[in-house]
């Protein structure tokens, strides 16, 4: 059985152990093995951003006449004003600014070992095409959306980018959207994630909603085709971690990076 275990930071950790989509959030996830996620937006002036919401409002310390507006209403420079780590931890994380995409870029480049999903929020593929050439990280990115064509789109712009198709909802809704994926031979894609949510009523010592059967299946149908399954398990212990990787998951994502770490080295 296969031990790797690969693992995304989603958000960078943002919910328990990172400031949301900080450089310092990249840093953490790379220290650790990981690989971050980066969600896309754009300024008003043209510059790729990396922002989870539409606002400054939950991250930053912006006041309410700044961190009410979206921020592609926002120059890059307005957005950058204000602090995005104190919030988190003043302690630590003081002086964190809503990166440009382009810095994580920066330290990417020449250290293939530096990967990074991107998650499409508000951005022009074409920009971010060129932008990824031009600092030459094509084979450390990983294009994440939740509509296949973006992710077709985006391998067809930027050379050996790699795709995942993220699919939420509830175990209904996943199952019908990965079975639509499958009827086209997971075209454009290199990797799915699947949501794992807890199950209203759980099963015995089994917590998600999604089942077993339904996980080896699909690990079955992508494996078939050459392509990655990724979970990302929203609530987790050891024993669930445990339970998911001697399924033969080998992808993850994670908001807890340094717990779920440590659940992977109890298992091995």
């Amino acid at each position: 059985m296969r031990r790797i275990v690969q693992w995304q930071a989603h958000r960078g950790g943002g919910a328990h152990e990172a400031p949301d989509n900080t450089m310092a959030a990249n840093r953490y996830a790379w220290s650790l093995g990981g690989i971050p996620e980066a969600d896309l937006r754009t300024t008003s002036d043209g510059v790729i951003i990396c922002l989870h919401d539409h606002t400054l409002e939950r991250t930053t310390v912006a006041p309410k006449e700044i961190a009410a507006m979206p921020v592609s209403e926002l120059t890059l420079a307005q957005v950058q004003a204000w602090d995005a780590g104190v919030k988190f931890d003043a302690e630590r994380f003081a002086g964190e600014r809503v990166p440009a995409l382009a810095e994580a870029f920066a330290e990417m480049r020449g250290r293939p070992e530096r990967m990074m999903y991107l998650d499409l929020k508000q951005v022009d593929l074409q920009q971010l095409g060129l932008l990824i050439d031009e600092y030459e990280v094509n084979g450390q990115v990983i294009f994440t959306h939740n509509v296949q064509e973006n992710c077709r789109r985006m391998k067809s712009i930027a050379a050996n980018v790699r795709s995942m198709l993220w699919i939420g909802g509830n175990a209904e809704q996943i199952r019908a959207k990965f079975e639509a994926a499958r009827q086209t031979g997971f075209d454009g894609l290199d990797q799915v994630q699947f949501h794992l949510h807890d199950a209203e009523e759980p099963r015995g010592a089994w917590r998600y909603a999604l089942t077993p059967d339904f996980l080896r299946y699909a690990l079955e149908a992508a494996a078939a085709r050459g392509i990655e399954l990724e979970v990302l398990p929203f609530v987790f212990d050891e024993p669930s971690i445990h339970q998911l990787l001697e399924l033969g998951i080998r992808w993850f994502a994670t908001d807890e990076p340094a717990k779920f770490v440590s659940c992977v080295e109890s298992w091995r």
